[in-house]
């Protein structure tokens, strides 16, 4: 339901926008140069000076001490959404003088490459670095309440041995970086083919085990489930475990881009704002 209701806030926003370029456009209501306008622009371009007040917080002592990064972060996602919403608003959706065009497409690079780096953001900071400890309990630890699969499925010795194979495989480093991409994007149905494989054999195994112990149709349903559900849990935490370094290469890699991304864009809107004003 929660993904569902995502969608449609999602498609109901961009409808929104798209009606609103329509209009803007057809009906001339203001110019950039209006009293509308150009607040619209100086408000979306005093949002856009208020991002920097996050890598401030995380580089300045001063800074350091005013509280959790979070509220921060928050509000430098908030300042970097609206803030170009404002200016593009301003615009009227058009590409006027060539230095305005320029400082428009440098806005542009550093909100999508803002965006990528949340997406990197979320999956390296989402609780993946704590999936190898979890990955351990999973295959080992004889005293907790996690599945050890020596002990709780040692009558699917095949099964263990695709689990270990599956978790070798996307350990070992790719031969090339054009290798450790295409194992990367392709990991998540290597993990859906193994769960399958599993889940055949476990089938095979639990047919054998229920005749043997008298299983009714209702038992031998949930042990299906539970092992496929074990099964899955540990496939997932090895895959989001083989992600985590991919994930912090991309992130250290994503900073190198963005950060001239916005030295461009201060440049250009410095530009623009003086231009706009001498002439």
């Amino acid at each position: 339901m929660k993904f569902v209701s995502n969608w449609v806030i999602w498609f109901a926003v961009t409808g929104l926008l798209g009606a609103s370029v329509i209009v803007i456009r057809t009906q001339n209501w203001y110019t950039p140069g209006s009293d509308l306008g150009y607040n619209l622009g100086l408000v979306g371009g005093i949002l856009m000076l208020a991002l920097f007040a996050y890598p401030l917080k995380k580089r300045i002592r001063a800074f350091q001490r005013t509280g959790p990064s979070k509220p921060w972060f928050i509000f430098h996602m908030v300042c970097g959404i609206v803030g170009p919403l404002l200016i593009i608003f301003h615009s009227t959706f058009r590409f006027g003088s060539e230095n305005a065009t320029i400082a428009t497409i440098s806005m542009l690079l550093v909100v999508g490459s803002g965006i990528v780096g949340r997406f990197i953001y979320v999956h390296v900071h989402d609780g993946l670095s704590d999936h190898e400890f979890t990955l351990d309990e999973l295959e080992g630890d004889e005293e907790s309440e996690a599945l050890s699969f020596n002990r709780d499925m040692h009558w699917a010795p095949d099964v263990i041995a695709m689990m270990m194979n599956f978790r070798d495989d996307v350990k070992r480093p790719g031969k090339n970086k054009v290798d450790g991409v295409i194992r990367f994007v392709t990991l998540p149905l290597l993990e859906r083919r193994v769960r399958n494989q599993c889940h055949r054999a476990l089938s095979v195994h639990l047919d054998k085990r229920g005749v043997a112990r008298q299983w009714d149709t209702a038992k031998r349903g949930r042990r299906g489930r539970q092992f496929d559900a074990l099964v899955a849990r540990y496939t997932t935490t090895v895959k989001r475990a083989a992600q985590l370094d991919a994930y912090k290469r991309l992130f250290s890699l994503w900073h190198v881009v963005h950060v001239p991304f916005i030295y461009l864009l201060v440049a250009s809107a410095i530009y623009h704002v003086v231009a706009v004003h001498m002439y």
